[in-house]
């Protein structure tokens, strides 16, 4: 062997690894924003893959000081490979290149990611010979320097620190379940510092993700002594309920780290979950890598698959910050989109599970934009196509959004506002929609997260939609059957919505387009049919309505208060009045009382009908005049010396019953017989008519007292008929010769208390009365006490066998006219409450004074 070759070829040998190891880290150095926190997953994937294929599983610890930090874990020993690869930088893959393993990369070139947080690191560790010896080993790897000149030596010193650490240092055998592999690494600049912590805090929160995925890790320890925390994770590898459970002890206190799980074996799928009462509510993906291959892809936290995807098969990028996915021929780009496709599949099958469980904030695992990643490397026709079609296909019909009432809808069935409005806008939308439409929104806190994820296939609500909506319900009284018909409520979110509306100019234009807005007679019109009331003055409105046109509406309801409109004055509605008297024929029954209206509106505003009406108001009594046809009937009223103020209760009279002149003949034949009979009334014709039915009405004719008389009158004692006779209109009834007896009195007495007892009887089996607190005390045919219907009233009670009665007392009179009270009788068949209405037709009254 020439020595001078040899060293030749060692030399060449040094520069090809230092320039390697140089442009790497140069190029490490321009992507470092985005590679804070990939040393500690490098240094958990060796971990990892030290026991690949050899069914141990490996338990990590890290430890983090203000000065250094250490990355410990108990995996298998190295091998010489490993050494070699450490050292000279050369893969464990490209050393064994050819061979299948499960190992995901070992101390390759993504190790020197590793020197972000430090150029120098200290190893430990022991090494297995080719021969089976074991030997423990210390050495540092100072990876400084920007030249290979400087770095050369760097690389020889490593190989000799490493050689005297074996020296004298042969074990027997090692303990496997000890750290004896660490990686300590030095942090001298706040650089270094500030990149060791975000390397703790993305490690800290996606290891649940990894422990998830990969199985071969049993636990993560990391000691945070900057902060004075400790965490452990501990892997459980069932799977319960689609769950993995990832075991968390914080400071001592134990909890639970809930994934939402699936896999094929080949591809899994993952989120976290967090489970509050009964209910379990899906956490944020946001700043979550979402593909891993065994560890985060970091850099695809913008791929917006919407669930964590995991693979070992997964074929990265080179700075694995994403996948292959451009190439219709390249076998990495055909089994990276396999992969998708299957993921695809877990996820379909992982949504249909969770409709029927009781799931919150689905949103968080539903987004379907496109990935945002460097056009390179990505296909997004075939992504478009394979993906996010199907999977919004398949969204659209599942019940995963959260309605207000506790219960689900589909996406294809709710409303969200645009992603283009403003938060305010947004919630105002919603809010608006839901009033009309509960069950078509989706729960107002989930509002924003669902906005940001919808596409266009979702039904959108706009301000379009929404005038649109209320139009539909053509009139302010069919919009308030969605406020339980409560008019007041309608005309406030009618106000409300409607400045909202155009507070936007830009939106004006839809109330010329759609008809939300009320006029007087509730039936909604655009903004260029109505008109603001100026008039003031509804008797003008009202004539001419009768003329044939009703400017109730056009005028905009006087509860509406947004918008601007032109306006109606009364010059308008006169010169419109004007217009109308042309074309009326005067026999029209609505012309004729718009003229009778008319001629009073002149009669009580002078000044404006000259002003206004001008010729029709000179001209005011002839055509008052010609509206009247019987005009002798009319020139009788005006000779009758009858006050007018009489005639005006006649009008009021026949307008309340419009059959007053049927009975003007009958009235007056009644009258005749009063006179002819010499009576003042209906009832005293009526007695002399029964008792004697002569012509003339002599002292003969007067009544004869008798029990039943006694009975009708409710007198049951002779003090109380020497008190009756006193009253002289009673007195000039009954013949003088006529005296009750005692035993008239006794049988009075037995007919009235029959009567009390059967109408109190009878009250007693009816719902509406009350009497526990009966009193008739008061007087002998009056019953007090009792409550009606809550409230109390008083009755007064008289028999009635032979089918009439005479109110007689004072007591009873006041008490029918002044207290809640009712008049029954009994007449033998059953007792009945006597009405006004009963009263006024037995006895004929068509008239009474008041």
């Amino acid at each position: 062997m020439i020595k001078s070759i040899e060293e030749g070829r060692k030399e060449d040998g040094n520069r090809s690894i230092a320039d390697k190891i140089i442009k790497r880290l140069h190029d490490l150095e321009k992507t470092v924003q985005n590679n804070h926190g990939r040393w500690a997953w490098e240094l958990l994937q060796n971990a990892k893959d030290s026991v690949a294929e050899t069914g141990r599983k490996v338990s990590v610890q890290v430890v983090y000081n203000h000065d250094k930090i250490e990355f410990l874990h108990n995996g298998n020993h190295f091998t010489e490979k490993d050494i070699r690869g450490l050292i000279n930088q050369i893969s464990s893959k490209e050393v064994d290149e050819g061979e299948v393993s499960a190992k995901t990369g070992r101390f390759g070139t993504g190790f020197l990611t590793t020197h972000l947080l430090s150029k120098e690191v200290y190893i430990k560790g022991i090494v297995e010979t080719i021969g089976g010896d074991l030997f423990q080993f210390g050495f540092p790897l100072d990876r400084n320097g920007k030249t290979t000149p400087v770095l050369i030596p760097k690389i020889e010193n490593a190989w000799k620190e490493f050689h005297a650490s074996t020296e004298d240092n042969e074990i027997e055998e090692y303990y496997e379940d000890e750290f004896n592999t660490s990686f300590t690494y030095t942090l001298d600049s706040d650089d270094q510092k500030d990149i060791a912590q975000i390397g703790v805090d993305e490690f800290t929160t996606l290891i649940p993700y990894v422990l998830s995925f990969i199985p071969e890790i049993y636990s993560v320890e990391i000691i945070d002594n900057v902060r004075n925390e400790s965490i452990i994770f501990q892997n459980e590898p069932d799977i319960v309920d689609g769950f993995k459970k990832i075991n968390k002890i914080q400071n001592g206190k134990e909890s639970i780290v809930r994934l939402l799980y699936a896999t094929n074996g080949t591809v899994s799928i993952a989120v976290r979950a967090r489970k509050k009462g009964g209910v379990f509510e899906v956490l944020s993906l946001d700043n979550i890598p979402k593909l891993f291959c065994d560890f985060p892809l970091i850099g695809t936290e913008n791929f917006h698959f919407p669930i964590v995807v995991n693979s070992f098969y997964f074929n990265p990028q080179t700075e694995r910050d994403g996948i292959w996915l451009m190439g219709e021929n390249d076998p990495e780009v055909i089994e990276n989109k396999d992969l998708m496709k299957q993921a695809l599949v877990l996820y379909k099958e992982l949504i249909n599970n969770l409709e029927h469980k009781s799931f919150k904030n689905a949103f968080s695992i539903a987004k379907t934009k496109l990935p945002s990643t460097d056009e390179k490397y990505f296909d997004a026709d075939w992504y478009v196509t394979n993906i996010q079609t199907p999977l919004r296909k398949f969204l659209l019909t599942k019940s995963i959004v959260e309605l207000e009432d506790g219960s689900n809808g589909t996406l294809n069935e709710l409303w969200f506002p645009l992603k283009s409005y403003t938060k305010e806008t947004k919630e105002k939308l919603w809010q608006y929609t839901s009033d009309l439409f509960p069950q078509s929104v989706c729960k107002k806190d989930k509002l924003h997260n669902w906005t940001e994820i919808i596409w266009d296939d979702i039904s959108k609500i706009t301000f379009a939609e929404l005038v649109g909506d209320i139009a539909k319900s053509k009139s302010i009284n069919k919009l308030s059957e969605s406020f339980r018909n409560d008019e007041d409520q309608t005309f406030k979110w009618l106000n409300e919505v409607g400045s909202f509306i155009i507070s936007d100019e830009v939106n004006i234009p839809l109330l010329e387009k759609n008809a939300i807005i009320p006029n007087e007679n509730g039936e909604f019109l655009i903004t260029s049919q109505l008109f603001i009331n100026k008039i003031k003055d509804p008797h003008l409105i009202e004539i001419l309505q009768l003329l044939g046109e009703d400017w109730n509406d056009i005028l905009i309801h006087q509860k509406i208060s947004f918008g601007r409109y032109f306006e109606k004055k009364r010059s308008e509605i006169a010169a419109k009045i004007n217009e109308r008297l042309k074309n009326i024929s005067p026999e029209n029954q609505n012309f004729i009382k718009a003229i009778s209206l008319l001629s009073e509106w002149f009669d009580n505003n002078a000044d404006e009908g000259k002003e206004l009406f001008s010729e029709t108001y000179r001209k005011r009594a002839e055509l008052f005049m010609n509206t009247i046809k019987d005009k002798d009937s009319l020139y009788k009223v005006m000779r009758s010396k009858t006050d007018l103020a009489h005639l005006s209760k006649v009008a009021e009279a026949i307008e309340e019953n419009p059959r007053l002149f049927e009975n003007i003949e009958q009235a007056k034949e009644v009258y005749s017989l009063l006179k002819q009979y010499n009576v003042n009334d209906l009832q005293q014709l009526r007695d002399l008519l029964d008792n004697n039915g002569t012509t003339q009405h002599t002292r003969d004719s007067l009544l004869p007292v008798t029990q039943e008389i006694l009975a009708n009158m409710g007198i049951s004692s002779l003090e109380e008929w020497e008190d009756a006779i006193k009253d002289k209109d009673l007195a000039l009834l009954f013949s003088h010769k006529s005296t009750p007896n005692t035993d008239m009195f006794v049988y009075v007495q037995s007919l009235i208390q029959k009567a009390k007892e059967n109408i109190v009887e009878y009250l007693q089996s009816l719902n509406d009365y009350n009497l526990d607190d009966l009193d008739e005390t008061t007087a002998p045919t009056i019953l007090a006490g009792i409550i009606k219907d809550g409230k109390p009233i008083s009755i007064v009670a008289r028999p009635a066998y032979n089918g009439e009665v005479i109110i007689y007392y004072g007591s009873e009179r006041d008490i029918l006219d002044y207290e809640p009270s009712e008049l029954w009788i009994d007449d033998g068949i059953k007792p009945r409450m006597i009405s006004l209405g009963h009263l006024l037709k037995k006895a004929q009254i068509v008239k009474f004074p008041v």
